[in-house]
């Protein structure tokens, strides 16, 4: 492994630390202040609906002044939305808080971006499953924390913690991340909405296709996440710190997947045929989920949801990296983002609404989604497989 992508690869960690932290603690803190699932859901959706807003936005900012300055800002905007939530635990503070972690979470693709500029078109792959490793690594740590602290310190100090994690991120890039952009294009313009470029973006019919598919898998997705600690809570009695040790599982999961089995399927199969083994198993794995009757199974279950969204999230990544023009790497994948941070804006709203009737239903609505997209994308994903092996030679 280069320098670049190790130090890259800390930094997305000790970010996705931070992030981890929040999940299995704030719809339960949303919840004990008066809220109910639907408010949930509204407060989730506020944070994707800025990431979508900025995704492209970021995206593009970084390929007109580098990378590097773009993840410093971005940090230090998620260390002010955390401190926020640490000095004050009110619905108007979490809802200003999220939006604000929205806006600096939007540098997803200025991370990926990054991956590009350094490696080439047949490591691209691999290269952006690690990231999803660091991802998920940040993913073990972070709840598991969360969850104990909130327990023996109280919800208010957790916050602090992933404050202070994205005060050293902004340090930590600033002292030892090297720009990765050699091709800076300074005559873009930035807008904050800039319907051209997205059409620009997907007018050729794969990449359409592959921007659609991220849209309904993160919206399978998101019709869940929120709602999880509730039905947990609901079902099986668990506190914060057992969701901290689910989606610590869950981390564990993605990083096995994305460290080393996506390594050893690309031997065997491509990037399409892992795709469709993805969506395949999360779609089975959410229905299982509505109607486990004991906490363990879900435990079970949440490895292998792991790892078939892992290979759905990075197999649809890559491809639309290896289908985008060096030069134009953070508007594409900021595009991708934007769609994905839209599915995570309507899926929340969607998943407390259908859990106002039933906690158990969202899942079951996720997997026949799931399910749905498998079928409608076949004749698509055997149309990519038959292009991405030019690409990838």
């Amino acid at each position: 492994m280069d320098k670049k992508t190790a130090i890259l690869l800390l930094v997305v960690f000790i970010d996705l630390i931070g992030f981890g932290i929040v999940i299995p603690i704030l719809p339960l803190l949303i919840e004990d202040i008066g809220g109910g699932v639907f408010l949930v859901g509204v407060i989730i959706a506020l944070f994707s609906l800025f990431q979508f807003l900025f995704s492209p936005i970021l995206g593009r900012l970084s390929d007109k002044y580098g990378r590097r300055p773009i993840l410093i800002i971005s940090s230090l905007i998620n260390a002010v939305s955390y401190f926020f939530i640490f000095i004050s635990q009110s619905i108007w503070i979490i809802g200003l808080a999220r939006i604000i972690a929205g806006i600096g979470s939007a540098n997803i693709s200025v991370a990926q971006a990054y991956i590009a500029d350094t490696s080439k078109s047949h490591e691209r792959t691999r290269k952006m499953a690690l990231v999803g490793a660091a991802f998920g690594l940040g993913f073990i740590v972070g709840p598991l924390l969360g969850g104990v602290v909130s327990e023996k310190f109280g919800i208010g100090v957790t916050f602090l913690i992933p404050a202070i994690l994205s005060f050293v991120n902004a340090i930590l890039i600033y002292l030892i991340l090297p720009e990765s952009n050699s091709v800076l294009q300074k005559n873009i313009k930035i807008e904050l909405f800039n319907m051209k470029v997205t059409r620009e973006v997907m007018r050729p019919k794969n990449m359409s296709f592959l921007l659609f598919l991220f849209f309904f898998a993160n919206l399978s997705l998101a019709l869940i996440i929120g709602v999880f600690p509730i039905f947990a809570k609901d079902k099986f009695g668990w506190s914060e710190a057992q969701n901290g040790y689910y989606f610590g599982l869950i981390g564990a999961g993605s990083f096995v997947t994305q460290a080393f089995l996506i390594k050893l399927m690309l031997k065997k199969i491509d990037e399409t045929q892992i795709v469709r083994l993805g969506i395949l198993t999360f779609g089975i794995v959410m229905i299982a989920t509505a109607i486990a009757p004991f906490g363990w199974i879900i435990f079970l279950l949440g490895i292998i949801n792991a790892f078939g969204f892992s290979l759905i999230n990075i197999g649809v990544q890559s491809l639309i990296s290896l289908e985008s023009k060096p030069e134009e790497q953070g508007i594409v994948l900021g595009v991708a983002q934007s769609f994905g941070a839209l599915a995570r804006v309507i899926g929340p709203l969607a998943g407390g609404i259908i859990a106002s009737f039933n906690i158990s239903l969202p899942y079951i609505v996720s997997g026949i989604v799931s399910i749905a997209i498998l079928a409608w994308g076949q004749s698509y994903l055997k149309y990519m497989r038959a292009n991405s092996k030019n690409k990838l030679k």
